[in-house]
């Protein structure tokens, strides 16, 4: 655990963490720093010259700065030296945004079933290990500082679906979040079917009425997503994001962190296409294997921090925005057994996506679609033309009019 409070903030750069299935572990490069204390006292007669803050002694042992001969025997050492071959410097490698020097990786990270590891790249030890609750989302939703856990289920699970540092049984269709590791406190529980503005289902009558719904026994929920606002920290200290959810009957939902961070506000809710179903069939087998969702954060090209939100079921995948409009919709050609994958495996700088299905893997391409930049600004001309030609009638009309004299 101390190792835990050491890395704090850099555990936080590599949250969400979410694992549901084998195909959810993922290994990333990072760059962990321990937590700063406080701030270190600058040392008069040295400068920060190297690049990656190491310092440099300009005043070595032994050497009188005041004697002008010693200084002049120095300085033409160094010229002598200056034609000699230079030293090579040390390769370091670097993790590079845009031809912009980011971070200098020293960890790797494996997001796994049991939580996150963090592996040293020189040494290969485990410098931290965060043992984390299988399902749900890991991150900091309210920008407390705090990791936090989101819960989510529908109606097939709900009975064995226990609140985190809790006995209590999660209810049909709801969400709960709680934070810290190990859990100190509640931060809000709310329904994420049916949104009521008028809050018309409270509590047990909510409770009641998914239960008796027709296909409230198959209702399932996909593991909840998290999309920064678009502030410029991305899950940093102070940043607060959004919190998405999705059900089988392809209820999106949103919801934000509430006031101080407790409580949650209900943004928004859509009712989409990406529905699925996982009824067994009368023999007890899955028709056609068992479908997965998804629910991912996307970005439309590789280096947009901008991210939207992408939804899929069993025929159908939707890209909507983070103010909950749909941008796009995709016809899937088979069920997918696994989550859709978004890379850039065409090369242009714009994100595709990838479905897996048990007959096969298909691809989707997205493409520019240059006639509707020429269209806007077709339009934007016409409107300008038009307003141009509006007051130049205008103005001929008062020069036109007769004067009346008394």
């Amino acid at each position: 655990m101390n190792e835990i409070r050491q890395f704090r903030e850099s555990i936080l750069g590599v949250t969400p963490h979410h694992w549901d299935r084998r195909e959810d572990t993922l290994l990333k490069l990072s760059h962990f720093k321990r937590h700063k204390r406080k701030s270190l006292k600058r040392v008069p007669g040295k400068e920060t010259t190297y690049p990656f803050h190491k310092p440099e002694e300009h005043h070595p042992p032994g050497k009188d700065e005041t004697k002008k001969i010693s200084n002049f025997i120095g300085e033409a050492a160094k010229y002598a030296g200056s034609t000699k071959s230079k030293k090579k410097l040390p390769f370091i490698p670097t993790i590079k945004n845009n031809t912009r020097l980011w971070w200098v990786p020293n960890v790797v990270v494996a997001h796994q079933k049991e939580g996150i590891e963090a592996v040293h790249l020189a040494s290969g030890r485990t410098i931290c290990k965060l043992h984390l609750q299988e399902g749900g989302l890991h991150a900091d939703i309210n920008g407390d500082g705090v990791l936090d856990h989101v819960q989510a289920v529908g109606a097939n699970n709900a009975e064995r679906t226990v609140i985190s540092g809790s006995i209590e049984v999660l209810r049909p269709c709801w969400a709960v979040a709680t934070s810290g590791v190990p859990v100190r406190e509640q931060l809000f529980n709310a329904s994420i079917c049916h949104h009521s503005p008028f809050n018309l289902f409270q509590h047990g009558e909510f409770y009641r009425s998914v239960g008796r719904g027709a296909n409230a026994a198959s209702l399932e929920v996909a593991t909840p997503i998290l999309i920064p606002r678009s502030d410029g920290h991305r899950h940093q200290k102070g940043s607060p994001g959004d919190v998405i959810f999705l059900t089988s009957r392809g209820e999106l939902t949103a919801y934000s962190p509430g006031l101080h961070g407790h409580g949650a506000v209900w943004e928004w809710q859509l009712l989409t296409d990406a529905t699925w179903s996982n009824l067994p069939s009368p023999s007890g087998m899955m028709e056609g294997g068992m479908v997965v969702p998804t629910l991912k954060p996307i970005s439309l090209q590789v280096h947009d921090n901008q991210q939207m939100i992408l939804a899929a079921g069993e025929q159908t995948a939707v890209i909507v925005s983070p103010a909950g409009s749909v941008l796009a919709s995709v016809d899937l050609p088979a069920t997918p057994t696994h989550a859709l994958i978004t890379e850039d495996f065409s090369n242009d700088g714009l994100t595709d996506l990838i479905l897996v299905t048990s007959s096969g893997v298909y691809g989707f391409v997205q493409t520019r679609q240059p006639g509707a930049l020429f269209f806007s600004t077709l339009v934007g001309c016409l409107l300008l033309v038009m307003g141009v030609i509006f007051v130049t009638q205008h103005l001929n009309s008062i020069k036109g009019k007769p004067r009346t004299y008394s």
